[in-house]
């Protein structure tokens, strides 16, 4: 099971502030793990973005390219939902058609090798130390934040004027983050069976995960004067580990040690600072993708994916100069 709140979450906690209230651990645990199971299928595909590219085959050197790519992918829409219900937060409208979206930003270099059809790419990325203190200081959130790839594309078939080109690839991918807010009034959990609790006043959210994965591709595009539409298939095979520690003074405690044992072998980690839940999880994630670019000097790339397993979407938006 997993259990993590990405930042979108953090911020709308930071700006919509969360209410004292009382409810079960076992409600938490149930939206947690909810919300995380869909994230860490999201992640595994979030760390894809910027591996590829309208063009199958970006050319033999010395042909290249290079520039930025844009995306984001869902957190399922009933878990998102059952989450901000736990939290007692109002879920905002944004959220409640596709679920809570995790954004991904990346540079991007692909350079064809020579003598065998074969490209190269690399790309990262991360939140720079000033835009992570604009952003505490803004919404008293603090985030860290980067992500760094590398993959391969065989050409298995060029394009030529009447044919399309094909190529299948490989890639490797690695992602990390995490942040900290502060969740404002107090939180007290209770057992369900017995009534006893345990409470926390000021508490803190810090919340860190890694996503690491290799990815496997077939895709086939073919540019038509100024635009190249194209389609492809994936599965990315990884896995991704998150903690999150609610830290805070604990006020109140009425749990009796069997209760303790029982929040323990459930993933919970009990202290008089709070309570922390680390998980692990590796579950292939496939996709179908699509899409087109735009070549007017610099080249426009808009790109839809389908994940069947999750019944979601996600999606990524570059713009490069390929030479």
């Amino acid at each position: 099971m997993k259990r993590s709140i990405p930042l979108l979450l953090c911020l709308c906690l930071a700006l919509g502030g969360a209410y004292a209230q009382k409810a079960s651990f076992a409600e938490y645990q149930s939206a947690f793990a909810a919300f995380a199971d869909s994230m860490a299928s999201s992640l595994d595909v979030n760390t894809t973005i910027g591996d590829i590219w309208s063009t199958s085959f970006v050319g033999s050197f010395p042909k290249f390219g290079v520039g930025i790519q844009t995306g984001a992918t869902f957190v399922d829409q009933a878990a998102t939902d059952k989450l901000f219900t736990a939290l007692n937060v109002t879920e905002p409208d944004a959220f409640k058609n596709y679920g809570m979206p995790i954004p991904a930003a990346a540079a991007t270099f692909k350079i064809g090798l020579p003598f065998i059809p074969l490209d190269i790419g690399l790309k990262a990325g991360y939140l720079p130390a000033s835009a992570a203190e604009s952003l505490k200081g803004l919404y008293g959130v603090a985030v860290q934040y980067k992500n760094v790839g590398i993959s391969l594309r065989y050409a298995v078939l060029k394009e030529s004027v009447l044919l399309p080109a094909v190529s299948v690839g490989v890639a490797a991918n690695y992602l990390e983050g995490s942040l900290g807010t502060t969740l404002g009034a107090s939180q007290t959990f209770t057992m369900p069976t017995s009534g006893n609790y345990v409470t926390y006043s000021s508490p803190t959210l810090d919340v860190g995960w890694v996503s690491k994965n290799i990815d496997v591709s077939a895709q086939v595009s073919k540019q038509i004067l100024f635009i190249t539409p194209y389609a492809g298939a994936g599965i990315s095979f990884g896995s991704s580990t998150v903690t999150g520690t609610m830290n805070a003074t604990e006020t109140a405690n009425t749990l009796t040690a069997a209760e303790k044992q029982e929040l323990a072998n459930e993933g919970y980690t009990l202290g008089n600072q709070g309570f922390s839940v680390t998980s692990t999880s590796a579950v292939p994630v496939w996709r179908l993708y699509g899409g087109f670019s735009l070549h007017f000097g610099v080249v426009l790339d808009c790109q839809a994916v389908y994940l069947p397993q999750l019944n979601n979407f996600a999606g990524s938006l570059g713009l490069r100069v390929q030479l």
